[in-house]
Order: structure tokens, then C-alpha cells, then sequence
């Protein structure tokens, strides 16, 4: 099976965007994560449940977000990356969380079991996204797996990426499958996306 020219494209997108965020520096990347912080402490509220996720590699540092999360009182879920398929589970992050490294050597808490239908917003990882809410992931394929049944319908979160202002990218390639973001949170602020 050969690749399509959209899957070609992302390919060279992600390597690209990758290297951007490499390029950042400590001091860079330390001052982005507390900025995010407090933009989300604007929206957040005690009773929101924030489905999030922890950092992996050159990702932007969700730590000082989900800190804030928790002072402001929101329920915290991360997602557990299944042993076969896709489908993502959330755990409840508690007051003291026990942690195992997954498949792809990212901690996941042990917590109780959540529902990602009883969160109100979650928050996404990715590579590269635009100004129309589209967005490039790693590649798995995990979020999007996810969310086909059920994005952007009644009693979905919010779903909001995470990242870095550099990844910004003119026009994200998309596939079918691949899910539109309703706002980016990056060390500027938030952006709402506007449907056409």
C-alpha cells in the first residue's frame, strides 16, 4: 500500500514542526508552560472536569496547567493508551496518584476509571495546527479514534489543543477521519476557532 499524497504531507510536517519545537530553548519553554497556565485559569471553573494529558518529549509542559486545574477546583483525567487498538481510556488523577509507564514509555495514573463523556473540556496534543481548528497529531491516531463517534455533538468536551504559538502552520493537510479543534491554547492566549 503506498502513501497518499495527504499522508506524505503530514509525514514531512511532523519532522518539520518537530525540529521547531526542539529549537526552543529551556528558558523559552519554561516561560510558555506558565503563561498557558494562567491563560486556562481565566476559563477554568470548579466543577469542570479537564480531560488532559501529560507531557511527552518536545511537547509544551502541561504541568503548571494541570496545577491550576486542580487549584481552581476542575477534576483532572489522563488518558490511558490501550494494550490493542486506539480507543483511549481517562483515569482520574487523585491526591496521590500511583503511575506506570505505558507502551511508549509516557506515565499514566493508575486512578479510578472516568468516562470521557463527563468531561467539559480536553485538551489535545499535537504537532501543528491553523487558524481553522485543524490540527496535526503525532501520527497514531489515538485522539481521533477517540472522539469519530462522537465529536463536536451534544455532551462532547470542548476540545482544545495545546501547543507552542511556532507550530502554527498556514493549512493543516486533513484526512476525513480527522478531528477540528474548537479553540488552541498556546503561551498568547486563547484562540477560538470560527466554523465556516
Amino acid at each position: 500500500m503506498t502513501d497518499t499524497p495527504i499522508a506524505l504531507a503530514k509525514s514531512e510536517l511532523r519532522a518539520e514542526l518537530r525540529r521547531r519545537r526542539r529549537a526552543l530553548s529551556p528558558r523559552f519553554r519554561r516561560q510558555a508552560a506558565l503563561a498557558v497556565a494562567r491563560h486556562a485559569r481565566r476559563w477554568l471553573r470548579p466543577g469542570h472536569t479537564l480531560a488532559a494529558y501529560l507531557t511527552s518529549g518536545s511537547e509544551l509542559d502541561t504541568r503548571p496547567l494541570l496545577a491550576a486545574a486542580l487549584q481552581r477546583g476542575c477534576r483532572v483525567l489522563l488518558p490511558v493508551v490501550p494494550a490493542r487498538g486506539r480507543q483511549l481510556t481517562f483515569t482520574e488523577l487523585t491526591a496521590r496518584p500511583r503511575w506506570r509507564n505505558n507502551r511508549y514509555g509516557i506515565a499514566e495514573c493508575l486512578g479510578p476509571r472516568v468516562p470521557l463523556a463527563h468531561a467539559t473540556h480536553l485538551l489535545l496534543p499535537l504537532l501543528g495546527f491553523d487558524d481553522a481548528g485543524r490540527r496535526l497529531g503525532q501520527g497514531g491516531g489515538f485522539y481521533d479514534s477517540t472522539l469519530a463517534r462522537w465529536a463536536h455533538r451534544p455532551g462532547c468536551p470542548r476540545l482544545i489543543g495545546v501547543a507552542y504559538r511556532a507550530q502554527k502552520l498556514d493549512c493543516v493537510p486533513v484526512e476525513d477521519w480527522d478531528q477540528r479543534l474548537d479553540a488552541i491554547l498556546t503561551e498568547h492566549g486563547v484562540q477560538r476557532v470560527r466554523r465556516a
